[in-house]
């Protein structure tokens, strides 16, 4: 079957048209009846609720980025209608400077304040809980900030300090970025770059720092987890873990997998309620052809196939200098492309809905309240 080629505006017309039974895959009938009404283009497509749960916006974690990534700005996440964007902020930053001294801790700490100073300037709006999150978004309002730490270097290994990132509003922290922590082991290092010596896996005060997230109210996302690291978190029997941006790697090699996740691996964190969310990096390798909207949309097709809908989900990693982009997709403002190649791919509204944002929504419900 040719694929028909929908460009954003028409998108936009067409769900905005079928408005939220188009979201809910039902009572179409009574609003096809209706003729399509233009929308802005700050409009939310087709009543989705798109949550992202790893993305930097307009690169907030640094004053000098090396590397300009526009892919997520809090302008582009008010155009595509995104109800709520994560903040992570770089646990590890310094860990990249060879001429910077400052701690971790003092790093994380100045770039989250700079989210904060967002929310007193009314830009975005804290989430503390998942009922903070807008049920869509209103380009008069400002779209929620979930605050999150990726890489756990700035705890130290201190479960105290987990009350304290708390306390200032961290809602999710990737145990893993980079360099092996206090807390465990990474799957693949940056570049060139020593991570450090290996520890098998999580360590003891990684069990610990976990336990108290779970107890305070945080997602662990095992996003850059070494696969012992993630195999001993999961034994500890937590809810709902996320993978907050990755995708499927064909092999069970993790020489040849870097950041990408086994089945094995995704298996593990679906068992536990959790989601894993896949982003829109592209590469084109022997084994694998990832590098369209389509291939995109296939891979969530064979996830939903081999895990489960409830499991699958969207981060874009958005401000984090991916290397190279699925075609056609230049951000966030992009994201109506990707729903629509899922219904060519044969994925229901309401699948949709949940790949956009919902099965996310329930993860940050269970976990944050």
């Amino acid at each position: 079957m040719k694929k028909s080629k929908v460009d954003r505006r028409q998108f936009l017309q067409y769900s905005s048209a079928l408005g939220f039974s188009w979201a809910l895959g039902g009572m179409m009938s009574s609003c096809a009846q209706a003729p399509p009404k233009p929308v802005p283009e700050t409009a939310i497509p087709g009543g989705l609720r798109i949550i992202d749960p790893h993305a930097h916006p307009d690169q907030f974690h640094t004053l000098r980025p090396g590397h300009i990534d526009g892919s997520s700005t809090l302008e582009k996440i008010k155009a595509v209608g995104m109800a709520a964007s994560a903040f992570a902020a770089v646990g590890d930053l310094e860990y990249f400077s060879r001429n910077s001294f400052v701690p971790f801790y003092q790093s994380t700490k100045a770039q989250l304040q700079r989210v904060h100073d967002l929310v007193k300037a009314g830009k975005v709006k804290l989430v503390l809980k998942a009922s903070d999150v807008p049920p869509a978004m209103n380009p008069e309002n400002p779209p929620g900030a979930i605050l999150a730490i990726e890489g756990g270097d700035p705890l130290e290994g201190k479960p105290e300090r987990v009350n304290e990132f708390y306390q200032m509003g961290v809602r999710i922290i990737t145990v893993l970025h980079y360099r092996n922590n206090e807390l465990g082991d990474i799957m693949a290092p940056y570049g060139s770059m020593n991570p450090g010596p290996y520890q098998n896996g999580l360590t003891q005060a990684g069990r610990k720092v976990i336990e108290r997230m779970q107890e305070v109210g945080m997602v662990v996302d095992v996003a850059h987890a070494h696969p012992k690291t993630l195999r001993g978190i999961a034994e500890m029997n937590p809810r709902n873990l996320l993978e907050s941006h990755t995708s499927p790697c064909p092999s069970e090699d993790l020489r040849r997998c870097h950041r990408q996740r086994t089945w094995k691996d995704m298996e593990l964190i679906a068992k536990t309620g959790g989601v894993v969310c896949t982003w829109p990096f592209a590469f084109d390798r022997a084994d694998q052809r990832r590098k369209t909207f389509a291939d995109w949309a296939g891979e969530i097709l064979e996830m939903k196939n081999r895990l489960g809908m409830d499991h699958v989900g969207l981060g874009t990693d958005g401000g984090g200098s991916i290397p190279r982009f699925i075609q056609g997709y230049r951000d966030v403002r992009d994201l109506p492309k990707l729903a629509s190649a899922m219904r060519e791919a044969g994925l229901s509204p309401e699948e949709i809905k949940a790949y956009m944002g919902g099965n996310v929504y329930r993860v940050l419900h269970g976990c944050i309240g």
